[in-house]
């Protein structure tokens, strides 16, 4: 990978006397200046960098003078509580609406039928998990750095390749899924790893295979506008998440009245989220078109280190979000659980996550860019006052909500699905007392 020649990330100080790699080009009164001991400004100013060394940041710098990407890392973490904000109203309104939506389909249709449609998202939330390869998070950790240090070019850059490495992962999924499914159930169930057999026998069910197609176009959708969300996130541009996803939702809960209504039925609903999805991808790209084919880029940043920290990312994502809920729904089928059970839990789950999340759903993506932008120039001061904020206020926000659900339980599974789903209670207390746990 090519490497800047301009500046190194890191600058360094020197209390020493001038490095030789400075050629200083200083008028008449500064070299009296300096032979009288003062004139150090003026010196500094005076001086510039030879072509291709990297500039070092001298001990004797003025307060005014600011480490390359300062100004716009403070723009970034002044743009924080603002993109906050966005994010976490457009956060309320998706559970609003996601609330809305189960209420709907748990009005419209039977509990078996509820069943399937869980089976059915609960196996599109993990082949999202296993095909995003972290690259969310790495982008939100280095594209901000990258826009204040180098510019809009670097950082376009760097999203131009991230979003190659995602389109290039979804094409093979998508040949995978949809030709490959019972070889691959083969080849799992011969791994010599516990449950290996139980995750082959997932991937032969009737019930997942009978809509694997919406649930492949769901995929592809989701999976790229979610990279693109990452982009505004990265770059505190929230206010476009905020209405172009709120808009999404709207469309969402009508058509979705709508397809009931006219007994399509759970495929009719699926294959609904499905389209939408694309459309949604499809106005962040037009949205952020002039971003992304930024050129110019002054440095490219090495990618094998983006991989890595996305990949750390992606395990720990799999390990304590998409897997555990995929595994348990796993074992809820081999012991014959029905599948009214199976959506009893699958809701209890998603009340749980919602309850968690609530009120610091805003955070999302947003605290890593504000982490980020607060490192900028090495700034290991301004990295932990901003980490420990972050901490404060997300338990703050969080902890409250929990404990107030928790001996609430089975008033609002009752509240919000009726009798009918009424043994959600219990399962919601249990999902709620280990949320507060960890």
């Amino acid at each position: 990978m090519q490497k800047t020649k301009l500046r190194p990330l890191r600058l360094v100080r020197l209390d020493t006397d001038q490095p030789d790699n400075y050629a200083l080009e200083i008028g008449s009164s500064d070299v009296n200046e300096k032979k009288n001991g003062a004139g150090k400004d003026a010196i500094y100013n005076g001086v510039q960098t030879i072509a291709d060394k990297p500039e070092i940041m001298p001990s004797h710098v003025t307060e005014t003078e600011q480490p390359r990407g300062e100004a716009q890392a403070q723009y970034l973490l002044k743009s924080t509580p603002r993109s906050y904000l966005f994010n976490q109203a457009y956060g309320l309104w998706f559970f609003i609406s996601y609330f809305l939506l189960t209420v709907i389909i748990t009005r419209k249709v039977s509990t078996d039928q509820y069943g399937i449609f869980a089976v059915a998202l609960t196996a599109f939330n993990t082949i999202l998990y296993i095909i995003a390869l972290g690259l969310e998070d790495a982008l939100t950790t280095y594209v901000p750095r990258l826009f204040a240090e180098y510019g809009q070019g670097a950082a376009a850059f760097l999203i131009r390749r991230l979003l190659a490495l995602r389109f290039a992962v979804l094409a093979l999924s998508v040949v995978v899924i949809l030709f490959a499914i019972p070889a691959l159930a083969s080849l799992i169930a011969l791994a010599p790893i516990n449950g290996a057999t139980d995750v082959a026998a997932s991937l032969r069910d009737p019930i997942l295979l009978g809509h694997i197609m919406p649930i492949v176009v769901y995929v592809v959708g989701s999976s790229i506008a979610s990279l693109l969300t990452a982009i505004c996130a990265a770059l505190m541009r929230m206010r476009l998440v905020f209405v172009i996803n709120s808009l999404t939702q709207m469309v969402t809960l009508a058509l979705s009245f709508v397809v009931l209504q006219i007994g399509w039925g759970i495929d009719g609903v699926l294959w609904m989220l499905a389209i939408i999805s694309l459309f949604n991808a499809a106005a962040f790209a037009l949205w952020l078109a002039p971003l992304i084919f930024t050129g110019g880029a002054e440095y490219k940043q090495p990618f094998k280190p983006v991989i890595q920290l996305g990949l750390s990312a992606w395990l720990t994502n799999l390990a304590s979000g998409a897997l555990l809920k995929q595994i348990s729904i796993i074992l809820l089928g081999v012991f014959a659980v029905s599948l009214t059970q199976r959506g009893y839990f699958n809701l209890s789950f998603q009340l749980a996550d919602a309850a968690n999340t609530l009120l610091v759903a805003g955070f999302g993506g947003v605290g890593v860019s504000a982490l980020a932008a607060a490192f900028v120039g090495k700034n290991y001061e301004r990295l932990l006052r901003s980490w420990q904020t972050l901490i404060k206020v997300e338990t703050l926000l969080a902890a409250p909500g929990l404990v107030f659900c928790l001996f609430n339980a089975a008033n609002i599974a009752h509240a919000l699905y009726g009798s009918s789903y009424d043994p959600v209670g219990p399962l919601l207390d249990i999902f709620l007392f280990f949320n507060i746990l960890v």
